[in-house]
C-alpha cells in the first residue's frame, strides 16, 4: 500500500513502536483541558456532595452537639452568649484547621501515586499536556475543592451556628480574614501531599510523612515554641484573636509568611521531581 510522502518519517517510526507524537504547547501545555478534567471529578460527579456531607458532619455537626445539645443535656456547662461566641469561634477554627488537613491529607494522597502505578500518568502525558500542568492541575482542583467546601461552605454553616449561639452577628471581614488562614494552612499540606506524591511509589509513605508532619508539629508545639516559627500550628489561634479584635500573638507574620514559603517550595520540588519522572 502506498504511503503518503508528506507524512513525517519519524511519526512513522514512532507509529511502528505503538507511539503517538504529542506536541505539548510549553510548559503549561494542555493545562485547560486537565483542569477541566480535575474540576470535573471533583464538581462533575456526586463526589462534592459526599465532600459537603462529610464535612458539614464533622466540623458544623461537632460545633453545634458541644455548642447546643451538651448544654441543653447539663445545665451546669450553659456559658454566656458571649463566652459562647468565644468558645463556638475557638471550635471551628480549630476544628476547620486540624480535620481539615487530615482531610486534605487523604483526598490528595492519591492524585499522583494512583496516576502513576495505574498507568494512567503515562497515558496522559502521551498526549498534548504537559508534566507542569500535570502537576499544577492536581494542586489547583484540590485547592478549589478545599476553598469551596471544607473553608467556604462550613465556614458559611459555622457562621450560622455562631448568630444562633449569640445572637449577634458577626464582622464579615475578619471572619473572611479567618477562614482565608484556614485555606493557607489547608494550601501548606495539600503542596505537601503532591510533593511526596512525586517522591515516593507508595500510599503508606506519603500518608506517614504528612500526618507525622501535622501531629508531630502539634506535639512538638506543645513542648518548644520554636516549632511555630517553622510551621503553621497556630493559625486557630492566631484567627480566634483576630475575631475578638485582640492583638494578633507573636508568631502570627511568622507563620503566614512560612505557610505560603513552604507551600511555594513545595510545589516547585514537585514540579522539578515530576519532570525527572520516567513513564
Amino acid at each position: 500500500m502506498a504511503t503518503n510522502t508528506t507524512v513525517d518519517r519519524q511519526a512513522v517510526l514512532a507509529a511502528r513502536h505503538g507511539l503517538v507524537p504529542a506536541s505539548n504547547g510549553g510548559w503549561l501545555g494542555g493545562f485547560g483541558n486537565m483542569l477541566g478534567k480535575e474540576l470535573g471529578d471533583w464538581f462533575g460527579t456526586r463526589r462534592w456532595i459526599v465532600q459537603a456531607i462529610i464535612w458539614l458532619g464533622i466540623i458544623n455537626g461537632l460545633m453545634a452537639f458541644i455548642m447546643f445539645v451538651v448544654p441543653a443535656m447539663d445545665p451546669s456547662a450553659q456559658m454566656s452568649p458571649e463566652e459562647e461566641l468565644v468558645q463556638g469561634l475557638s471550635l471551628y477554627f480549630n476544628f476547620a484547621v486540624l480535620f481539615g488537613a487530615i482531610g486534605m491529607i487523604i483526598l490528595a494522597q492519591d492524585e499522583i501515586i494512583q496516576e502513576k502505578q495505574s498507568g494512567t500518568a503515562a497515558w496522559i502525558l502521551s498526549k498534548p499536556v504537559s508534566r507542569s500542568a500535570f502537576v499544577l492541575t492536581k494542586l489547583l482542583s484540590n485547592f478549589l475543592g478545599g476553598l469551596i467546601i471544607i473553608a467556604g461552605l462550613t465556614g458559611v454553616v459555622a457562621y450560622a451556628e455562631l448568630y444562633l449561639v449569640s445572637e449577634q452577628a458577626l464582622p464579615h471581614l475578619p471572619y473572611l480574614m479567618g477562614m482565608g488562614l484556614i485555606l493557607l494552612t489547608l494550601t501548606f499540606y495539600l503542596s505537601l501531599v503532591i510533593m511526596l506524591g512525586t517522591i515516593f511509589e507508595q500510599r503508606g509513605a506519603v500518608l506517614g510523612i504528612a500526618v507525622g508532619v501535622l501531629m508531630g508539629g502539634l506535639i512538638a508545639s506543645q513542648f518548644t515554641p520554636l516549632v511555630s516559627y517553622f510551621l503553621p500550628v497556630k493559625m486557630p489561634d492566631i484567627a480566634t484573636a483576630l475575631m475578638q479584635g485582640q492583638p494578633l500573638p507573636t508568631i502570627a507574620i511568622s507563620q503566614l509568611i512560612t505557610a505560603g514559603a513552604w507551600s511555594i517550595l513545595f510545589t516547585i520540588v514537585a514540579l522539578l521531581r515530576f519532570r525527572r519522572e520516567e513513564f
